[in-house]
């Protein structure tokens, strides 16, 4: 078996990451191996990472977290920054669905702080999610909802619509945490639109499981039913085993809610049983929890006490799910009429989820040893009960004003950055290339190097004496028909505008291949005279050039029977030939970037473009004059067999002085040996004709 190179294996674990059964997990195990088998520090440190993974889809955190945290180590000692900042992430993650928040919360912190160092902004937004879901899941709402919409934010600056979403649904249940539930239902809307135009169906499927969840908590379960019934559906129609998991036991709580104890305990243990063919160790003790509460409220109280006694002989990581266990267990015992033993075990679950700072959890607990004390006439522990239950539930839940003036206050500050930022893509989008003003929004700095293009230059014949006989408004009409008209053939033939200097516009025709910065190719070198070579990405840029400027020279000419008809009239004295442009095209490579901060511009550099300048200053007017180069890749391109009709190009070195003989299109015609300033002699070109 051959082994696969570490990047891809990078590649392998990342796909990995996208299945959801434990197919998965042999995957990463294998991809571990191989990693392994490399025996670099790299290498070793992907298979720790691989090794996490597989230990977290199994549901030991605890082995998952020691992976990671070799990996650290191995990344930490090559000085893989990057990586490091990812894994500290990933420790995070792990943490927090293991239940222990005081170190995801660590873990998080210092995820954030890698990131921001390396200017990672993607990173930042993963951070920025996790903190959020810490807080939420530790009862703080409001943080929760400054983190999830900061992470939004980055989503939406960085065009990451499928992470845009992801941060909607999960605003969506903070606001379904808060019982604000029109915005709840609001957001999991605006987010099931996102994921059904991505073809996300699996998101779909959860977002309306999430919407099921919202009607459940509203009371209102023949709409709940409808809903979770639905997710579940399509989970099983997917072949999606978590979520499938994850719906059963919705339905299963959704029926507890109602008080159908037989359908609850039904679809809970049809959840456990799934959870339990996935391995997943914490979702089955939570599910098994479900099963013992359902047991016991249905007076299965022996069946419930045999099931709690084989949960409580099982390492459980998760606090919330640990808390349940022991209210189950003071359940059973007020039940059976030990009454003192069932405060001490509230107590002693009271103390745990003050411990991991879990309010929801405090609440329940505090409800449950408030009924124990009126159920024994404890007056002064109910009093002391119920008023804790009602100040952490309007910590949680209520402060009405405060807490949802808060919200309001965050949602409209987002509103607004996302106003003005949209105001500023505006902004850059009327002043540079739409691809352009997009990396400049998302903070890239814009620096490329083409080994190949096309630059157009043309400029408007006898100018100055046409601007000398027409007014200051006249000649602004007149310049912004003409390069109004011409944009429209450069968008036409995929062709890039560079700017206006007077009367004078230039275009580039860029290679459709990656820029040399992405590329990573040698650095860059003229092939203006590597007469035999002719890279492929420069043949379909030399096209689209000619036949920009052969359709702006036709362009030019039908503008007088246009807008500009009654203004070009006036000028017939002035224009015998008409109004008419000379223009003139080279090939070559050249470095382009954003100059300026407060007036940004989008401007192309070197010899390529100086050169054709010189091939319009020394053009003709109505003629294209292109240079030996260019023609040279036309011929290359013509070459396909499109069109059998050559002459030959004869070409004179400007290091040399040599001439040599190559096949020309019969679209040009040799225009001769001309002496061109800087550049010494050459042979040029006329393109006259459309090419065939």
């Amino acid at each position: 078996m051959s082994i696969r190179t570490i990047d891809e294996l990078k590649a392998a674990l990342i796909a990995a990451g996208n299945i959801d059964d434990m197919a998965a997990v042999a995957a990463l195990e294998q991809c571990a191996r191989e990693c392994e088998a490399l025996g670099t520090a790299e290498s070793r440190a992907l298979a720790e990472r691989a090794r996490a993974s597989a230990e977290y889809r199994r549901g030991d955190h605890r082995a998952s977290i020691a992976h990671y945290q070799r990996a650290l180590e191995l990344y930490n000692e090559i000085g893989d920054h990057q990586s490091s900042a990812d894994v500290t992430n990933k420790l995070c993650v792990v943490e927090l669905y293991a239940g222990n928040y005081p170190a995801a919360l660590e873990y998080g912190q210092r995820a954030l702080a890698l990131h921001e160092e390396l200017g990672d902004k993607s990173g930042i937004a993963s951070d920025y999610r996790e903190l959020g879901t810490i807080c939420y899941s530790t009862g703080d709402l409001t943080g929760a909802l400054e983190y999830y919409h900061r992470a939004l934010a980055i989503c939406e600056d960085l065009g990451d619509a499928r992470g845009a979403s992801g941060m909607i649904i999960n605003i969506g249940n903070v606001y379904d945490g808060i019982g604000h539930y029109p915005q709840a239902l609001e957001h999991f809307h605006r987010a099931l639109a996102i994921k059904q135009e991505l073809g996300d169906q699996r998101s779909v499927a959860r977002i309306i499981g999430n919407i099921g969840v919202v009607y459940r908590n509203t009371g209102n379960y023949e709409m709940s039913l409808e809903y979770v019934l639905r997710a579940l559906n399509m989970r099983e129609e997917l072949g999606d085993r978590y979520g499938t998991a994850y719906s059963t036991s919705s339905v299963g709580t959704l029926f507890a809610a109602m008080g159908k104890w037989s359908e609850a305990l039904e679809y809970h243990h049809r959840a456990l049983a799934l959870h339990e063919e996935l391995g997943e160790r914490e979702s089955v003790a939570r599910v098994t929890v479900n099963i013992i509460t359902a047991l016991i409220y249905s007076g299965k109280l022996d069946e419930a006490e045999d099931v709690l006694a084989v949960l409580e002989t099982k390492h459980i990581d998760h606090p919330t799910t640990v808390i349940n266990r022991m209210n189950a267990r003071a359940l059973i015992q007020k039940h059976n009429g030990q009454l003192d033993e069932a405060m001490e075990t509230f107590r002693r679950a009271l103390e745990h989820a003050q411990e991991y700072a879990i309010l929801p959890a405090q609440t329940t607990v505090h409800q449950h040893m408030r009924d124990l004390c009126q159920e024994r006439n404890n007056f002064a522990g109910y009093i002391e009960h119920n008023n804790e239950f009602n100040r952490i539930t309007e910590e949680i839940n209520g402060k009405d004003t405060t807490t949802r003036l808060a919200l309001l206050e965050a949602e409209q500050k987002m509103a607004k950055e996302r106003s003005e930022h949209e105001k500023h893509l505006a902004v850059l989008h009327s002043t540079l290339p739409k691809s352009i003003a997009d990396r400049v929004a998302r903070g890239e700095t814009v620096n490329d190097h083409y080994d190949n293009a096309a630059v157009i230059f043309l400029d408007i014949v006898g100018f100055t004496t046409i601007s000398e006989q027409l007014s200051s408004d006249q000649v602004v009409q007149l310049l912004e028909q003409i390069f109004t008209t011409l944009d429209a053939v450069c968008e036409k033939h995929d062709v890039v505008k560079i700017k206006t200097i007077g009367d004078s516009y230039m275009a580039v025709a860029f290679p459709s291949t990656l820029p040399h910065f992405i590329r990573d190719d040698n650095s860059l070198s003229s092939r203006v005279n590597e007469e035999s070579v002719i890279p492929n990405e420069v043949r379909n840029e030399v096209c689209r050039a000619a036949n920009a400027a052969l359709d702006m020279l036709n362009a030019i000419a039908d503008l007088p029977n246009g807008p500009l008809a009654d203004l070009l009239e006036n000028l017939r004295e002035a224009l015998p030939s008409g109004l008419q442009v000379r223009i003139g095209l080279h090939s070559g490579p050249v470095t382009a970037g954003v100059i300026g901060t407060s007036r940004m511009q989008y401007d192309v550099w070197g010899d390529t473009v100086n050169v054709a300048s010189r091939m319009e200053s020394t053009s003709e007017p109505g003629r294209i004059h292109v240079s030996s180069s260019f023609a040279l890749a036309l011929n290359s391109e013509k070459a396909k067999g499109r069109n059998s009709e050559t002459a030959v190009i004869p070409s004179v070195s400007e290091e040399q002085g040599t001439s040599s003989q190559l096949p020309v299109p019969s679209s040009l015609r040799e225009r001769g040996a001309l002496e061109i300033k800087g550049k010494g002699t050459m042979i040029t070109y006329w393109l006259d004709r459309p090419l065939t």
